[in-house]
């Protein structure tokens, strides 16, 4: 599996990364007691927009480029699955 083939050392650096970045997007508030303090705080909205995308939009627009976004998002975590699921399964690399 890949974990094991990467060794302990990356995979502390992967979830090191993501805790910094969690505590990064959420102010330092990382325990499930503060983490959603606050009423002006939109599930999903970090507010990341280095593109330029959502500028200039409707807010029909910008509902629908969320919805799509969602949605390969889903896709991609069904996707994944399936991937870990036949290396289970089988036992042999997918690819």
């Amino acid at each position: 599996m890949a974990p094991t083939a990467v060794g302990l050392s990356a995979m502390l650096q992967i979830v090191c990364a993501a805790g910094v970045e969690e505590w990064r997007t959420n102010k330092g508030k990382v325990t499930m007691e503060t983490m959603f303090d606050g009423t002006d705080r939109v599930p999903g909205d970090f507010g990341f927009d280095p593109m330029g995308q959502l500028k200039g939009k409707s807010e029909a627009e910008v509902a629908d480029m969320k919805l799509k976004e969602i949605k390969n998002g889903r896709l991609a975590m069904l996707a994944i699955g399936g991937m870990i699921h036949h290396n289970l399964i089988f036992g042999e690399p997918l690819f």
